[in-house]
């Protein structure tokens, strides 16, 4: 089984700036997941817009080299949804992973009940959530409006597995970092649970995030952005 460690970090945050009130243009990104100099796989990020209003939000993570020989776990998330009056409004979300453990989760959300259902193989679970729930890749489009807005300081309503969770994202500071895309002015936010994860979004490519770190049991992850489309600087 991959270890915890590499799925959070394989399919870390993808922070994106816009114009405040206003969604990304499409993009994808591509980053690889290292420890040290050594790589253990990498991740794609895309957005997509759909000729009725809709988008698609998807990643994708691969392990490569020797944890490729180790796990072999392919992980793929795709959510459909749309804007609302007050934010992103998820509609379906799904998740599956192959490889030496297999898994697949699905969530329908029902904006008129308010209540989501999520099944997770053959098991279902229904229960409420709130006007402004997100799902667990849509907070990612929440996430990059509010800080479009200036906001730093976040809680999100997430549908998790069987019930609703909050995600506390906090304001570390700002940093200028090397990237392969040369120095950039970054700002820096985390989320800490007893896992700890710190993101450095760049100003001049809307706040995407250009590393991930991810910090757990004494070892630390780190992803780095390797390449971007349809996301220009400023």
């Amino acid at each position: 089984m991959m270890p915890r460690y590499l799925l959070i970090i394989l399919t870390a945050v993808l922070v994106l700036n816009v114009q405040a009130g206003e969604l990304p243009p499409a993009f994808k990104a591509h980053y690889v997941v290292k420890k040290g100099p050594f790589e253990l796989g990498n991740a794609v990020r895309e957005l997509q817009y759909g000729s009725d209003g809709e988008l698609v939000f998807s990643t994708g993570s691969d392990t490569t080299g020797l944890a490729e020989l180790l796990y072999s776990d392919h992980i793929r998330e795709t959510t459909r949804l749309k804007q609302g009056n007050t934010g992103v409004m998820p509609l379906e979300y799904r998740y599956e992973r192959n490889g030496k453990r297999n898994r697949t989760m699905s969530q329908q959300f029902d904006w008129e009940q308010g209540s989501v259902t999520s099944r997770i193989d053959e098991v279902v679970y229904e229960y409420p959530f709130p006007r402004d729930v997100v799902d667990q890749s849509a907070y990612q489009v929440s996430l990059m409006v509010d800080l479009a807005k200036g906001g730093r300081e976040f809680n999100y309503p997430v549908a998790g597995k069987k019930a609703m969770r909050t995600y506390e994202i906090q304001h570390v500071g700002d940093e200028r970092i090397k990237t392969v895309l040369g120095e950039l002015n970054t700002v820096v936010i985390q989320r800490k649970t007893k896992r700890k994860t710190t993101m450095w979004c760049a100003y001049d490519l809307h706040f995407l995030p250009v590393k991930i770190q991810h910090e757990e049991k004494g070892s630390t992850f780190t992803a780095y952005l390797e390449s971007v489309e349809g996301l220009q600087q400023p």
